[in-house]
């Protein structure tokens, strides 16, 4: 019973993104479900987990639909209670760390909603190149547990196979703005993110919020000097950037041994060491340092 007080207390915290305190509820009886169920068997795995009659199953069913829940708040007042259960989370150079990414699930139903055709662009020769299934996007917040680091979700939405609007053209980086938006976390933070999303708009799209990206760049990816006139300007359209240069040439130059090492703290079984350069380089998105 003394754990189950505080988690009544987190819960209580997300009541004003609930129209009905019936629905706020029935909210509470679904996490309560999600929190004890020992088996992963969909909405019939929470009756049995809280031993409810099976009258409430449909009942469970309508409040997944339910108007009365807002989303949208709903994500921006949990990431305010993440921040409030975890009050250390890992920070750098002041800046809380958020991490984001895809994920593709198959899905068996072929009538089930928002399930599609969809490419996998993974490298690993392990997976199918194309599966039925649901494309999602989630956010997690880094906090520190332990001698380690923990990822707290924050939101998760499908942002493919659900079409409301036929002139609808964003794209996953939009949406992913998007996501970031609606946990509206109310300082700056580093958000870290695989290559796909080592893109000018998700750049631009984080520093108007003073946020930054933290991601790995392609092995073709170049950087431009910033240009420095010499001499009187000749006729024409005054040239923006300077010499170009690969960023993966500055890893193999041959002081790159010198270079220091970080050592990696994700696990001691992968535990390496990370050699690293940074140059810097002017772009649309703007000055900016680029490691690898």
């Amino acid at each position: 019973m003394s754990l189950w007080i505080p988690w009544w207390n987190a819960i209580w915290r997300l009541r004003p993104a609930f129209s009905r305190l019936r629905t706020f509820l029935w909210f509470a009886t679904a996490v309560a479900g999600f929190t004890v169920r020992t088996e992963l068997l969909g909405v019939t795995s929470l009756v049995r987990a809280l031993k409810l009659d099976a009258r409430f199953y449909n009942k469970l069913v309508d409040h997944f639909h339910s108007p009365a829940v807002k989303l949208d708040q709903l994500a921006a007042l949990w990431t305010q209670v993440a921040l409030r259960l975890f009050p250390q989370p890992l920070r750098i150079n002041g800046r809380c760390v958020v991490v984001g990414d895809g994920i593709k699930a198959p899905k068996r139903g072929r009538k089930m909603p928002a399930v599609k055709l969809l490419h996998q662009q993974s490298e690993s020769n392990t997976k199918p190149e194309y599966i039925m299934g649901h494309s999602l996007q989630a956010v997690s917040l880094l906090v520190q547990a332990a001698n380690s680091f923990f990822a707290v979700p924050l939101a998760v939405r499908i942002h493919e196979g659900v079409v409301w609007s036929n002139r609808d053209r964003r794209t996953l980086l939009d949406k992913m703005l998007a996501l970031l938006g609606i946990v509206a976390i109310a300082e700056p933070c580093y958000f870290v993110a695989d290559a796909y999303y080592a893109a000018r708009k998700i750049v631009t799209g984080l520093l108007k919020e003073n946020n930054h990206l933290v991601t790995r760049v392609k092995s073709n990816a170049v950087a431009y000097t910033a240009h420095q006139q010499r001499g009187p300007r000749k006729r024409g359209r005054p040239r923006v950037y300077g010499r170009k240069v690969k960023l993966k040439s500055c890893c193999k130059t041959p002081r790159a041994s010198n270079r220091p090492k970080v050592p990696s703290t994700a696990s001691t079984r992968w535990s390496s060491n990370i050699r690293y350069a940074t140059c810097c380089g002017a772009r649309p998105a703007g000055l900016c340092a680029l490691s690898r």
